[in-house]
C-alpha cells in the first residue's frame, strides 16, 4: 500500500477500535487499493481471497467515499465472524455498528447517508435498522490530534523535509502530523511565510484522506494554447509528450471538464505522469539554467 492508502486505513482501522474495542485486532488483517478511475457500476468491492478493499470514483464527496469503504469493511467484518457475507440482517448490523462510531468520531454527520443518492445503503439501513432519527451516537472522547497538508509543494520541498512532513505519492501532498489544533495552526501560520492559504490545510488525523488527483491531457490544444495556459495546463507537462497537461483534484475533476467546453473539438483524456515530484523539480531547475546561461525565456514550466 501507498502512504496514502496506508492513512485511509489507518482511519477505518481507527474506527474498527472503537466499534469493537475487544476484538478489533482480529479484523485489521485487510488491504486497500485506491483506484483512479471513474465506474458506473460500482464504487467499490471487497476480494476476500485477497482481504482487498479496491476503492473507485473518487470524484464524488469524501464522506460517500468513506461510507463505501465502511460498507466494504462491514462485508470484512462479517465474513471474519461468519465465514460468509450477504447484504442480509448480520451484514446491515456491522455496518450500521460501524457507520454510527464514524459519526461519534465526528468523520461523518449522521444524515450523510441519506444524502449518498448514488448508492443503496441508505434504503438498506432503513430495512434493517430502523428510522434514522432513532440512531444512538455513540460517545467517543475527541480526538486532538492534527494533520497540516501542503497541497503544492515543489517551491518549498526542502523546507517541509526539514520540518518533518512526508511525502503521500496518491494525493500528490506534503503532510505532517501535529499533536493539537493550536500547534497545527502555529505550523500554518509558519508556512504562510512561503505559500498561501489555499494551499494549505488542516484535518483531524483520523479523518479521511480522499485528496487524490487526475491529470487532464490534451492532444489537440495548439488553436486553444492561450486559454489552455490561463487555466493551468503546461505543454508536455508532468513528461506526457506531446499533450497540454493539468493536475487537477479527483473531486474537482467534472468541473475542470466543463471549463474545457468552451473550446469546440477539443479532445482530452486522463493519463498517468511519467514524472515524480523530484524530477519535475528537476527539469525546471535545468530549464532555468537554460534561460541564463542563454538569455531567453520559457514562459511557461511544468
Amino acid at each position: 500500500m501507498s502512504k496514502d492508502e496506508a492513512l485511509i486505513k489507518g482511519t477505518l482501522d481507527t474506527i474498527l477500535r472503537y466499534t469493537y474495542p475487544d476484538t478489533y485486532k482480529k479484523y485489521l488483517s485487510y488491504f486497500i487499493r485506491v483506484r483512479p478511475k471513474e465506474l458506473k457500476t460500482k464504487h467499490a468491492h471487497y476480494i476476500r481471497k485477497e482481504r482487498m478493499i479496491e476503492i473507485f470514483n473518487l470524484s464524488r464527496e469524501s464522506r460517500f467515499l468513506l461510507i463505501t469503504c465502511l460498507h466494504e469493511i462491514a462485508h470484512h467484518v462479517e465474513y471474519e465472524d461468519l465465514d460468509d457475507s450477504d447484504h442480509g440482517d448480520t451484514f446491515y448490523e456491522r455496518f450500521h455498528q460501524l457507520y454510527m462510531t464514524a459519526v461519534g468520531l465526528k468523520l461523518l454527520e449522521l444524515t450523510d447517508i441519506a444524502d449518498e443518492n448514488d448508492a443503496g445503503d441508505y434504503s438498506g439501513m432503513l430495512t434493517y435498522c430502523g428510522d434514522l432519527s432513532k440512531w444512538k451516537i455513540p460517545d467517543i472522547p475527541d480526538m486532538k490530534k492534527r494533520m497540516v497538508i501542503v497541497k503544492d509543494g515543489r517551491s518549498i520541498r526542502n523546507i517541509l523535509k526539514g520540518r518533518g512532513y512526508y511525502w503521500f505519492t496518491v494525493s500528490q501532498t506534503w503532510q505532517r502530523e501535529m499533536s493539537t489544533l493550536e500547534e497545527a495552526e502555529r505550523e500554518v501560520e509558519f508556512l504562510l511565510k512561503y505559500s498561501n492559504q489555499e494551499n494549505l490545510l488542516i484535518r483531524p488525523v483520523i479523518s479521511p484522506t480522499f485528496l487524490s488527483y487526475y491529470y487532464i491531457a490534451v492532444e489537440n490544444g495548439y488553436e486553444y494554447r492561450y486559454g489552455l495556459k490561463e487555466l493551468g495546463y503546461f505543454w508536455e507537462g508532468y513528461g506526457v509528450k506531446k499533450m497540454w497537461v493539468k493536475k487537477v483534484d479527483a473531486q474537482s475533476y467534472y468541473a475542470e471538464l466543463e471549463k474545457l467546453t468552451q473550446f469546440a473539438g477539443i479532445e482530452f483524456k486522463k493519463v498517468t505522469p511519467n514524472q515524480t515530484e523530484e524530477k519535475v523539480e528537476k527539469k525546471i531547475k535545468a530549464k532555468k539554467k537554460k534561460q541564463e546561461e542563454e538569455g531567453y525565456i520559457i514562459d511557461y514550466y511544468v
